[in-house]
């Protein structure tokens, strides 16, 4: 931080890099889950460490920015710092004086670092002017500079001569007792924050057959364009005094409005566990992040599509003025054996290619309105997160692709004139096809229409006469394929999609059979 700011107030803007990786690195649920609870308040815990540690008057140190007095730092001179809101993993905090900004730094440093071991924090420091649109923006482009020029600054591994973890190649320094041991600091610390209450081998628990469907999957949801509406809501305010409780009431408003969608997505899981492993006393999911529009948990597989439809179709019309809310979705799929930090990355990967379906002008609404989508991958090579290279090796034939995928999600706000332009793209298509070929084709036949797929238009077009012949004839009725020479209709790349996961189908118990 300059010199010349340490006499001046200042607008501090706190972010803790790499968190999601962080958090999935290790194949280990205790660790996976640990993680999550370590960091899940790590700045606004740092912030009252510092407090309770250095401040010679903790009331003039105010870190509840959800119930305070907004106005308290710009109307008493007494007050020393104050959280203006935390917002998109972001805190933004206001200090008296910029040297005592520059003592929460330094400690907030070495907390991040004594509490995770690997993590960074980033810090941008600005002058606090009387205006805050000017602020706001000054902070955010310093943040982009500082992020773009600081090195990815990481603990030194193992010597040599030391022993190292298989995962990060840190230095075993930890021996537990418990299990005969050993680990490394970033493990151990993780270990140690594992909430007492739960089971160790949650997610063993989880698979609907140990060694026989042991898939599980990991989903990823991000709101759609929350910082153009964030801008758009604030482009005309510049006055802290206006800026600061809208700011928070904006933030507190999307934390609840997807964080209450997650409580009833939930909810509904615990609906459709029995038809996923009857008997079960224990819940077939778990939250790693809920933070504002960022949502990752981990699931069965079966659930995995259910839970991410209907946490589409209910998100929004709860916020103020009954603002329309949407997101996008990604999920993979994984086995016990695969690396859960690459099969987060693909899940992530998959909601990035569901937002460019998403963003596209022609599958925009009014106002240029993005809707919901989502994507999928099971999830079988560690190359699978490089998902459009990936995709073009093994998803290819000589029509092109031969999936369909990412889908289209209608919300609860969405106006006919908008499901129709995305009809093409409806998830109502690969839940038909799904049902038909688990319930109503025998296995032998389904498989062997996936392996033809990808072989190409003429071994499919004879596929398909071969299952008309047996009495398939739905394949060419509802696809319009009477024809069967050209092969223009998508419907056989939402078959693929359907076939693909047919054994991860469970039906779902709220939605109307369209049939």
């Amino acid at each position: 931080m300059r010199e010349e700011l340490y006499n001046q107030q200042v607008l501090a803007m706190y972010d803790v890099r790499g968190i999601q990786n962080y958090i999935f690195k290790s194949n280990a649920a205790k660790e996976i889950i640990g993680a999550s609870v370590l960091v899940e308040a790590i700045i606004t815990d740092g912030l009252n460490a510092y407090i309770k540690n250095n401040a010679k008057n903790q009331e003039q140190y105010l870190t509840d920015w959800k119930n305070d007095d907004p106005k308290v730092f710009l109307e008493n001179p007494e007050i020393e710092m104050q959280v203006m809101f935390v917002g998109g993993g972001n805190a933004y905090v206001l200090f008296r004086r910029g040297e005592e900004c520059r003592n929460v730094n330094r400690f907030l440093a070495k907390y991040v670092l004594e509490r995770t071991y690997s993590l960074n924090l980033a810090v941008a420091v600005v002058k606090k002017t009387n205006a805050y649109d000017h602020d706001y923006a000054e902070i955010n482009e310093e943040m982009r500079r500082i992020k773009a020029f600081m090195p990815s600054t990481q603990p030194t591994g193992a010597l040599p001569f030391m022993e190292a973890d298989s995962i990060t190649g840190y230095p075993l320094t930890r021996f537990e007792e418990k299990t005969k041991t050993y680990y490394c600091t970033e493990a151990y610390l993780k270990r140690k924050s594992f909430p007492r209450n739960e089971n160790e081998k949650i997610f063993d628990n989880m698979v609907t057959e140990k060694g026989d469907n042991s898939t599980l999957a990991v989903c990823h949801i991000d709101g759609n364009s929350m910082g153009i509406r964030i801008r758009n809501e604030m482009q005309n305010v510049t006055a802290y005094e206006e800026a600061i409780p809208k700011m928070r009431g904006l933030s507190q408003e999307i934390s609840a409005v997807f964080g209450n969608t997650f409580i009833n997505m939930t909810k509904y899981m615990d609906e459709l566990t029995p038809k996923v492993k009857e008997n079960i006393k224990t819940r077939l999911y778990r939250k790693i992040v809920v933070a504002g529009d960022d949502i990752t948990f981990v699931c069965n597989a079966k659930l995995a599509i259910p839970a991410v439809r209907y946490f589409l179709e209910h998100l929004g019309g709860e916020g103020e003025d009954d603002v329309i809310y949407s997101a996008c979705g990604g999920i993979a799929y994984f086995n016990s054996h695969f690396p859960f930090s690459d099969a987060y990355q693909v899940a992530e990967a998959c909601c990035d290619t569901a937002k460019s379906r998403a963003k596209k002008e022609e599958n925009r609404g009014k106002s240029g309105f993005v809707g919901n989508f989502f994507d999928y991958q099971i999830c079988t090579n560690i190359r699978a997160a490089d998902l459009e290279e990936y995709r073009d090796r093994h998803y290819s034939s000589d029509q092109g692709t031969i999936i369909a995928r990412p889908y289209f999600v209608s919300g609860v706000e969405d106006e006919e004139e908008f499901k129709n332009k995305n009809g093409k793209y409806s998830i109502e298509k690969l839940i038909y096809w799904s049902k038909y070929f688990t319930m109503y084709m025998p296995r032998n036949k389904a498989k062997h229409l996936r392996n033809v797929i990808p072989m190409g238009t003429n071994e499919l077009e004879k596929e398909i006469s071969f299952l008309e012949s047996r009495g398939y004839t739905e394949l060419t009725d509802h696809s319009g394929m009477k024809e069967a020479a050209t092969l223009n209709d998508d419907e056989y790349r939402i078959w693929y999609d359907a076939l693909e996961i047919m054994d991860l189908y469970v039906e779902e118990s709220s939605h109307e059979d369209n049939n």
